[in-house]
């Protein structure tokens, strides 16, 4: 059999897209990592501000009731302090809208990710 030999130019030649693929899966976990607590909280005030809405049209709770457990809610679940919530009703219909900005920060980048959550309840 015959010996093949490489030369030393060749020896790292497959090592380099091999880091690069590495450093790139690296960043995409990083990135996943920051934005999913980021995402999960989002839904979770969704799903309490649903409820929250949910009670006040079918107990036929007062606006400032409402926004008052809406804010308490926004506190626990850590939003910032730039949100605006905002309701009004239609008959029986209630709708809450909830606006503010997180952000999000990288190690040489801070993203404001603006966020609307909007919920409504017919009263039934």
């Amino acid at each position: 059999m015959p010996v093949i030999r490489h030369s030393s130019q060749e020896r790292g030649a497959s090592r380099f897209p091999f880091l690069l693929l590495l450093a790139l899966t690296a960043a995409i976990v990083y990135i996943i990592a920051v934005f999913v607590p980021v995402y999960q909280g989002q839904q979770q005030m969704h799903a309490a501000a649903e409820e929250i809405v949910h009670r006040g049209a079918t107990q036929n709770l007062s606006d400032a009731d409402v926004r008052a457990q809406l804010h308490e809610m926004a506190r626990e679940h850590g939003l910032p302090e730039n949100r605006r919530i905002e309701l009004w009703r239609d008959g029986r219909k209630l709708t809450a809208q909830i606006n503010y900005t997180q952000r999000v920060q990288f190690p040489f980048y801070k993203y404001e990710w603006p966020v609307q959550i909007r919920v409504q309840d017919l009263g039934f």
